[in-house]
C-alpha cells in the first residue's frame, strides 16, 4: 500500500515539475506570447482580432493594424502588456479615420437629441398649469433630464418629476429640486 502511494506521490511531482518547466518555457516564447495575446483579443468584446496584427520578438510586442477609435488602440496595448512574459509593448496601431468621423457625427447626434428632450420637457413643463415650468432650469445629457428649480409644494415636485420621465427620449430623471414654504 505504501508503494502505491509512493509511486502516486512521484507521478505527481513529476508532472508538477514537468507542468512548471513548460509553463515557463511556453510563457517567455514568442509564439506562445503572441498566441496568449491574440486568444485574449478574440475574447474580447471590444476588439476584432482580424484587425489587429501581433508580433513578438524576445518578449517584445508590436502592434499593427487598424481599428476603430483610440480606446481600442489603448485597450490593444493594455491587454498585451498584461500578458505574462511581455517585456514591452510597440502600440502603432492606426485608427480608422472614417471611424472617427462617424464618432464625430454619432457625439453631434446625441447633441441634438439632448437639445430636444430638453425643449420637450420644458415645453410640456411651460403648458402645464400646475407647474411653475418658468422656475425650472432643465438640461440633458445621454438621455438623462436634470431638473434644478424652487417649487411652492412636495407634490408639484412629483408631478414635475413625472411630465419628465413621461416625455419622449428620456431614460431617467435627477433633480436637484427644492420645496420654498411661502
Amino acid at each position: 500500500m505504501k508503494t502505491s502511494y509512493l509511486i502516486i506521490l512521484t507521478l505527481v511531482l513529476s508532472l508538477i515539475g514537468f507542468t512548471a518547466t513548460a509553463d515557463e518555457t511556453e510563457q517567455t516564447s514568442d509564439i506562445w506570447l503572441k498566441a496568449k495575446i491574440v486568444t485574449t483579443y478574440a475574447l474580447s468584446e471590444h476588439l476584432n482580432p482580424f484587425t489587429i496584427d501581433v508580433n513578438v520578438n524576445n518578449g517584445v510586442v508590436t502592434l499593427t493594424g487598424m481599428v476603430e477609435n483610440d480606446i481600442e488602440s489603448d485597450l490593444a496595448g493594455e491587454l498585451a502588456k498584461g500578458v505574462k512574459g511581455v517585456k514591452k509593448v510597440d502600440n502603432k496601431l492606426n485608427v480608422n479615420p472614417e471611424a472617427k468621423r462617424d464618432t464625430e457625427q454619432s457625439s453631434f447626434l446625441h447633441f441634438v437629441e439632448d437639445a430636444n428632450i430638453t425643449a420637450r420637457v420644458k415645453s410640456r413643463l411651460l403648458l402645464d398649469p400646475n407647474t411653475h415650468g418658468l422656475k425650472i432650469h432643465t438640461t440633458t445629457k445621454n438621455s438623462v433630464v436634470f431638473l434644478e428649480g424652487e417649487l411652492n409644494s412636495d407634490i408639484e415636485a412629483d408631478l414635475v418629476r413625472q411630465i419628465a420621465r413621461n416625455t419622449k427620449g428620456v431614460i431617467d430623471v435627477e433633480d436637484k429640486l427644492t420645496i420654498t414654504n411661502k
